[in-house]
């Protein structure tokens, strides 16, 4: 019957191999008939010159580039295609989209010294690097020219480094009042833009929108470095074409997404100009719009401190319903002097309705004025909200009324401001007249003023929290001023000046506290609970009075191991001798003997006499350190003692010595002759180790008598084997 089972086990083996094989080699022809299928196929539909064109989509190299860009214009016969530049250009120029529903696709290719017209809808570029150093004058001074609607720039990858006292723009969307642009989106491209119109009036701009409907902006990395140039105000103030200079700049762009970007603005010369300054982002007469969950961050170094400079991170000019929201902005310079420069994350001007600024995170340093938020109605009316920001403010205070620091500065027809935690600090010493402030309308302006100013929390170098030189029908309450200037001892927070030149004016509760205080009452709560909060009362009665009277004044007193300030202490811990300087504990037996059974209570102390009389009041034996530590390890070691198995035969026990001798295994008395400060063994501990080496020598009994059985279950299965064997040689005889 075994015969007959390995028979047809291996017949089965072999007919599953066969099986596998031929699958296999079936298999193996089918994909090789599938792939050159294949070949075939692609051989038929990509054709090798000059057009390399596969169904919808055209691979541009520089043998047919001019097949599909007839004088550098991509036509209309190209309409819905996709079209991959297939190797790196350079020097191509201006190349002009004309074909409808088309996408530009660079796979990472790099086109160097080439810029593009959008003049179709729906447009893509995508996925490509491109390098700019030269000017573009025939493509409006733009890398990228957009003139029509639904335009798509995505993933683009523009460096461009403009020659010196050139105008340029690394991306212009160029509408129109009566012909907007629609739907434009720039989305995930990283842009690098450097600028050097030093000496001449052009523009050079990174970005530039202007009659965009409906455009998107979102999440792009935008860099700028750029000169500071004057502003040119008008007679209505300032527009997008009064900037000379602009990371971004908006106009005329109404339902704008400006979404998750991050703009990076640096200074990179500084000439002589009677107001010299540098926008990141200005958004001029654009309504509807929403701008948020943006980082803007803006230096300046070139700048020394006691010169003038003005920086602004986010300015609106002349525009309605527009929310600035979960923006983070910084601003730092080390530019500034007294009462002549800004450095403002925020600056709004007027005519504006509707604007609200809320949940921002703003911060600014400098060595001149400083403000958060600055808004103005001097070329119209502003009614906007300012509430639940974050603004840290630091500049240069003084008396004159523009060595203004503060949060926000208010000069609007009407404002609402709540909610805002605002810090401000200035660079020099601070007196009660200095304008230091967290909210202030501190510079006049014409008309009325009502506002609405609650519910702000403000730590400041200065006395006082809230500053308005006028008002009408307002509102000041329950603004908290924590103070870190211990010369505010002020109890109203609240600076009004005149009060004839407030209308209908109610304010209540604006209190000062220290920051200390302030700072107290939050971190040391006394809840009597289980938290982790300091508990100033003394609920166990301790004391910091001592009873020194039992203190010896003699140079001979010997010192204790307890501190004698401490009552009760003694009881703890016991009397003890010196040693080098250390107080250490005795030996609480005071009969203990040495391993050769002298008694060591006469030896002669550190400090006694030869009869062994100590200097001091104790009379006790000293011992030397190691014989305290190696006291201390026999201690835990059952009196010095440490069973071992049986070796050989014999149970082994090793004691522990303090001589340098290696402990050998040749029996106890070998080990115990060579100790000299060990305590004799105990008898009893002696007894309880001689009944461990028996319970362990029983162990291995039965742990050999348990291996007797296993021995005769192997000496039976060689015994079935070999007979086994016998029968089937038999049966093969």
């Amino acid at each position: 019957m075994i015969i007959i089972f390995i028979i047809l086990t291996v017949s089965a083996v072999s007919s599953t191999e066969i099986d596998d094989n031929s699958t296999l080699e079936t298999a193996d022809d089918n994909a090789v008939s599938f792939v050159n299928d294949t070949k075939l196929g692609l051989d038929e539909e990509i054709p090798d010159e000059p057009d390399l064109v596969l169904e919808d989509t055209v691979y541009v190299t520089s043998q047919n580039f001019d097949d599909c860009f007839e004088n550098n214009v991509l036509k209309s016969r190209f309409d819905g295609k996709t079209v991959i530049f297939a190797q790196d250009f350079e020097n191509l120029g201006k190349l002009s989209i004309q074909a409808k529903n088309v996408i530009i696709n660079g796979f990472g290719h790099t086109l160097k010294n080439t810029v593009f017209e959008l003049d179709a809808e729906n447009i893509t570029l995508t996925d490509l690097n491109i390098n700019l150093d030269s000017e573009f004058e025939d493509n409006d001074y733009a890398g990228i020219l957009i003139y029509s609607d639904y335009a798509n720039l995505i993933n683009l990858n523009i460096n461009y480094v403009v020659p010196t006292n050139v105008q340029a723009y690394g991306i212009f969307a160029s509408g129109s009042s009566y012909d907007s642009i629609k739907k434009l989106r720039i989305l995930n491209n990283n842009i690098y833009f450097e600028g050097h119109n030093n000496d001449v009036n052009v523009y050079d701009v990174a970005v530039k929108l202007s009659s965009c409907e409906n455009a998107l902006v979102e999440n792009n990395t935008i860099s700028s470095s750029l000169p500071l140039k004057d502003i040119m105000f008008g007679a209505g103030g300032a527009e997008l074409a009064s900037d000379l200079v602009l990371t971004v700049g908006i106009e005329d762009c109404n339902n704008l997404l400006f979404i998750g970007n991050t703009l990076i603005s640096e200074v990179n010369k500084r000439p002589e100009h009677s107001y010299p300054s540098l926008d990141c982002m200005m958004v001029f007469r654009s309504y509807n719009s929403l701008i948020a969950n943006n980082s803007i961050y803006m230096t300046d170094f070139l700048t020394f401190p006691g010169v003038d400079n003005y920086l602004y991170g986010l300015d609106i000019y002349n525009l309605e319903n527009l929310t600035a929201i979960y923006n983070n902005i910084s601003i730092i310079t080390t530019g500034g002097k007294l009462a002549a420069g800004t450095a403002y994350p925020i600056q709004i001007t007027g005519p504006i309705d509707n604007v609200n600024i809320t949940y921002n995170d703003l911060y600014s340093f400098s060595n001149g004025p400083n403000i958060g938020i600055y808004s103005q109605n001097f070329y119209g009316a502003t009614t906007l909200s300012i509430t639940h920001n974050r603004i840290n403010v630091t500049g240069l205070a003084g008396t004159h009324e523009w060595a203004l620091v503060a949060g926000i500065e208010s000069q609007d027809t009407h404002s609402t401001i709540q909610n805002n935690i605002i810090e401000v600090h200035s660079v020099g010493d601070v007196s009660v007249d200095d304008n230091l402030y967290g909210v202030s309308y501190r510079q006049n302006t014409n008309g009325d003023h009502q506002y609405d100013i609650q519910n702000n929390t403000v730590f400041s170098d200065g006395y006082y929290s809230v500053n308005l030189l006028s008002s009408v029908n307002s509102t000041i309450a329950n603004n908290l001023l924590v103070t870190y200037n211990p010369n505010a001892k002020n109890s109203n927070g609240y600076k009004y000046g005149d009060i004839s030149a407030h209308e209908n004016m109610e304010f209540y509760n604006n209190p000062v506290i220290s920051a200390f205080d302030y700072f107290a009452s939050r971190e040391n709560n006394v809840d009597n609970g289980v938290q982790f909060n300091y508990n100033p009362f003394n609920r166990n009665d301790i004391s910091n009075n001592v009873d020194g009277s039992r203190i010896s004044s003699d140079e001979n007193t010997n010192r204790r191991s307890y501190n004698p300030l401490i009552p009760g202490s003694s009881d703890k811990l016991g009397e003890g001798d010196e040693f080098e300087g250390w107080t250490l504990p005795n030996n609480n037996n005071e009969n203990s003997q040495s391993d050769d059974g002298k008694d060591d209570s006469n030896s002669q102390g550190l400090n006694g006499d030869e009869n062994g009389k100590s200097n001091g009041n104790s009379t006790k034996s000293v011992k030397s350190l190691r014989e305290l530590l190696l006291g201390f390890v026999n201690s835990n070691t059952e009196g010095g003692k440490v069973n071992t198995t049986s070796y050989n035969g014999q149970n082994v026990n090793i004691v522990s010595n303090n001589s340098d001798t290696t402990p050998s295994a040749e029996g106890s008395e070998v080990a115990a002759s060579q100790s000299k400060s060990t305590e004799s063994l105990d008898a009893s501990i002696a007894g309880e180790s001689s009944s461990v080496s028996k319970k362990v020598y029983e162990i291995e009994e039965k742990n050999d008598e348990e291996f007797i059985p296993s021995i005769f279950f192997v000496i039976a299965v060689l015994i079935l084997l070999v007979v086994g064997s016998r029968r089937k040689n038999s049966n093969l005889d």
